[in-house]
């Protein structure tokens, strides 16, 4: 059994930190300013809008029931919301 078979939610919190660093490091221009008003919509669009946590909840949903991979993709999604939200109301003005 695989690490990865034996603990399913140490995979989605393990991919759901990798997306957030590649969040923290490119959802917004480094020019760009992160207005605090717009946290919600920028987050949205980087979470919510992404077919970025599809791609990681792929091994779940390929050939596994529609429940592990409902609850991967809505995983990944809360994850990557709190944590833009907070990188984003750190570093807005």
């Amino acid at each position: 059994m695989t690490p990865s078979a034996a603990s399913p939610k140490a995979a989605t919190v393990a991919a759901a930190f990798g997306l957030l660093i590649v969040l923290s490091s490119s959802a917004v221009p480094a020019a760009a300013k992160m207005f605090c008003s717009n946290c919600d919509d920028i987050c949205n669009t980087s979470c919510v809008n992404s077919d970025t946590i599809t791609k990681l909840c792929a091994p779940q949903c390929d050939g596994c029931s529609p429940e592990a991979c409902q609850s991967c993709l809505q995983a990944l999604k809360q994850e990557c919301l709190a944590g833009c939200s907070d990188y984003c109301h750190k570093n807005c003005t």
